[in-house]
């Protein structure tokens, strides 16, 4: 049975929005939840964001791993999704329960790794279950359930009290990694299972890197741009919602009004500009160069990041407009870069590996969060305009990512060649 189905693409999307949803709860909200909080500093944050890294980081290699030499009935990877996912989600009720924040640092560690390990397997059916030829469609479509997922998520936001939030979220996502996890139909395997733990180890063995030489180019391109993002995105709520620092009056971000929904607004037409070019990336990346398309787009994804450290010089404007203005450019850059470097991540990954390697992929995610979120902390603790100064740092990252890239799409296109030639003969 073929597994190239509607259902299955649509659960996909479905799975990517309840995602959507949980990672703005878990990595929006839950810092600006914190920030309200007695005796909060930024560098809170900071080790918050590097402890569920370093857990989240050990738990997708081992579940990716696990999954690709699982051998079930019921699916080898979608057994993940259904514990994973739906026990994280129901964590998110116990988080207002307690105002300590060591008690919320570790119920947010938990969540991480068993989502973290859900998460992997998702994205790894994926590839699985779509041709090389139409995995731009397919991110594409999967990135179509993550825009709508952003506005939910952030509309779930606008309920009066954290306690609300909290159970809103909770109960929507356990209710879709339910649903995915029962109703997504996956392939039966016929080869025959390896030992997870010995396949980890494998992978980390020289000869392994040097033969997937371009996956592995990927994968520090992949550290790069990880390294970028989490100079800022841990902070992106704060840098929205509020203007100046409560106890020394500095400058921090925006001051839109969460409660009155500018911040929704702002995420609506950040979503409304990615469900508009989701589509037509999508087919472009499948006709054309992903290497290219990928080079093209990070480099644009760089510079829209890094605009966001003027906000200051326009102060006196409308913060709504001026966010506005800011975050369409970004937006579409945002959509051609997580669509094109889904597309080639998946076209990268071997097939018999590619829980193992997406695992991997997203370890080096995790691992990347550390130094990027201590760098947006340290900046944002004893900087003036600190937050705006991990924008331009987070671009500078995102340029840093692009030779790699391009040393393995000229690489591939090397090897091409030499086949070429040896095929035509003398």
């Amino acid at each position: 049975m073929s597994t190239t189905t509607n259902r299955n693409i649509a659960l996909i999307s479905l799975g990517a929005f309840i995602w959507s949803i949980f990672f703005a709860i878990q990595g929006q909200f839950l810092n600006d939840y914190i920030a309200d909080l007695t005796k909060y500093t930024p560098l809170i944050i900071s080790l918050m964001v590097s402890l569920v890294a370093i857990t989240g980081a050990i738990a997708s290699i081992i579940a990716g791993s696990i999954s690709d030499n699982l051998r079930l009935d019921f699916g080898r990877r979608k057994i993940f999704i259904l514990i994973g996912g739906t026990s994280s989600t129901l964590l998110l009720f116990l988080l207002p329960l307690g105002k300590s924040i060591a008690i919320i640092v570790g119920l947010n560690v938990v969540m991480s790794i068993m989502n973290t390990a859900a998460f992997v397997c998702n994205n790894s059916l994926i590839p699985d279950v779509t041709s090389d030829q139409k995995l731009g469609k397919t991110n594409a479509i999967a990135l179509f359930g993550t825009s709508l997922g952003t506005v939910a998520g952030f509309a779930i936001m606008l309920l009066k009290s954290s306690s609300n939030v909290f159970f809103a979220a909770g109960a929507i996502c356990s209710l879709g990694f339910l649903i995915v996890g029962l109703f997504f139909q996956e392939s039966k395997i016929d080869t025959k299972p390896k030992k997870w733990f010995a396949e980890i180890k494998q992978t980390f063995r020289l000869s392994s890197l040097k033969s997937e030489k371009n996956f592995f180019r990927f994968l520090i391109s992949h550290f790069f741009l990880h390294v970028g993002i989490s100079c800022y995105i841990p902070f992106l709520l704060i840098f929205l919602t509020q203007a100046n620092n409560p106890a020394s009056g500095e400058l921090i971000g925006l001051g839109l009004s969460l409660q009155n929904g500018e911040v929704l607004i702002i995420f609506t037409v950040m979503t409304i500009i990615s469900l508009l070019f989701s589509i037509p990336f999508g087919f472009l990346i499948d006709k054309t160069n992903k290497h290219r398309f990928l080079i093209i787009s990070r480099a644009f994804f760089a510079v829209t990041t890094g605009l966001f450290a003027l906000t200051p010089l326009f102060r006196n404007s409308n913060p709504l407009v001026i966010g506005i203005l800011f975050i369409v450019p970004f937006s579409i850059a945002n959509t051609a870069d997580i669509i094109s470097r889904g597309a080639l991540m998946h076209s990268l990954a071997p097939a018999g590996k590619r829980g193992q390697f997406i695992g991997l992929l997203y370890l080096v995610r995790t691992l990347a969060q550390i130094p990027g979120v201590i760098i947006g902390g340290v900046l944002a603790q004893f900087l003036q305009n600190g937050y705006q100064y991990s924008y331009l740092v987070g671009a500078i990252f995102l340029l840093i990512s692009i030779p790699f890239i391009s040393l393995s799409s000229l690489k591939l296109l090397t090897f091409k060649s030499l086949d070429k030639k040896i095929t035509a003969g003398p």
